[in-house]
């Protein structure tokens, strides 16, 4: 398989980029899932309501049209009839609104979770760009949408059919029927066609959940180069991280060499490793390695301690323990320390640089005293 190089789209979404998608409102979400949910909700709650909400209805309606003579005696008693109507009209419609409300945010929770955003209401010109829309206009999901309205148009109509094709005899017979009468019996028929939609458009907003996840998981995947570029901005340009950690490398190089004039004695291997080693008895509870390097490092600890007069010892096999097995600024370890204290014990002879010599009459001045 040919290697991928940046511009399909081969890689699934990564969690930054789903979560930056989501705080956009994108997320995925069928309008015709809502739609059923809110027919079901709204059939269910005329069946347990309609019966009181009839009667309030009712009763309003006998208020203001049995006294409408006295109700409306002048034009400017509009304003408080529309208040009243108000007022009247609340706690009959009020629960069926509140219902559709509760099951309406119920519904887009149950798809997406809890999401407040308000880049959705946000104008976007580039959906004025007639190129673009064009673009959208032969697109998949205008295809798919089309055919979905299509779909849910026939099967709207089929369902509507199927429900009224065997009640011909009793839709002529509401012609002699009581007004109440007849009111029933349409009602009757109006619940029987509405399950039927609502469980239809029930079935088609999960199936159009599907896609419109599938379709969202899509559009989000991401091609390698958005994965490299996600990566650097998450954790900054390698190459600047890499100069970074060069520009360290060379602060702790020259720190480590600014220690080496100040150390006791340079092991060596001769060539292969140099470790500069410093002790003074009245800070340290041991020698400490001040610097350390292999090849091209160790030639520069020895060229530095011959510039300082830094006596230079050869010890090979104390110089490759000490290089492996202790850290810049760390004491000798205890199994290294007798060797280590003879090679001190014969610099401390040998060595004549003005300031050792001062440092170890400084520490036998006690003893003098």
């Amino acid at each position: 398989m040919a290697q991928d190089t940046g511009g399909e789209k081969s890689l699934p979404a990564s969690p930054r980029k789903r979560q930056d998608a989501r705080e956009k409102g994108n997320v995925a979400k069928s309008q015709d899932l809502n739609t059923a949910a809110t027919l079901l909700l709204a059939l269910l709650a005329l069946i347990m309501l309609g019966p009181g909400m009839m009667r309030g209805l009712l009763e309003a309606t006998a208020h203001y049209f049995a006294d409408a003579h006295a109700t409306f005696r002048a034009p400017s008693d509009a304003r408080a009839v529309l208040i009243g109507v108000l007022y009247r009209m609340a706690p009959i419609l009020g629960p069926l609104l509140l219902v559709l409300l509760i099951g309406g945010i119920a519904v887009n929770v149950a798809q997406f979770g809890f999401l407040l955003s308000s880049q959705p209401l946000m104008p976007k010109f580039e959906r004025l760009n007639p190129i673009t829309g064009f673009q959208r206009f032969f697109s998949l999901r205008a295809f798919v949408d089309l055919v979905k309205s299509i779909l849910k148009l026939t099967l709207i109509a089929g369902i509507v059919w199927y429900s009224i094709r065997g009640r011909m005899p009793e839709i002529l017979s509401l012609l002699h029927m009581a007004p109440l009468q007849a009111s029933l019996a349409v009602w009757e028929m109006v619940v029987d066609v509405w399950w039927r939609i609502a469980l239809a458009m029930l079935a088609l907003g999960i199936l159009d959940f599907g896609f419109q996840y599938w379709q969202r998981e899509r559009d989000l995947r991401m091609s390698v180069q958005e994965a490299r570029q996600e990566l650097r901005n998450i954790e900054g340009d390698p190459r600047i991280k890499q100069r970074v950690r060069q520009i360290q490398r060379q602060i702790a190089m020259q720190r480590m060499m600014r220690e080496v004039p100040k150390a006791d004695v340079v092991i060596t291997n001769p060539t292969t490793y140099a470790i500069a080693i410093r002790y003074e008895p009245l800070r340290m509870n041991a020698p400490i390695v001040v610097a350390k390097g292999a090849r091209i490092i160790a030639e520069r600890i020895r060229a530095i301690a011959i510039e300082n007069d830094v006596p230079i010892v050869q010890r090979p096999e104390l110089a490759r323990g000490l290089y492996r097995s202790v850290e810049i600024g760390h004491p000798v370890s205890e199994d290294l320390f007798r060797a280590v204290a003879e090679v001190l014990a014969y610099v401390y002879q040998v060595d004549r640089r003005r300031e050792k010599i001062t440092e170890r009459e400084a520490l036998d001045m006690p003893a003098a005293g």
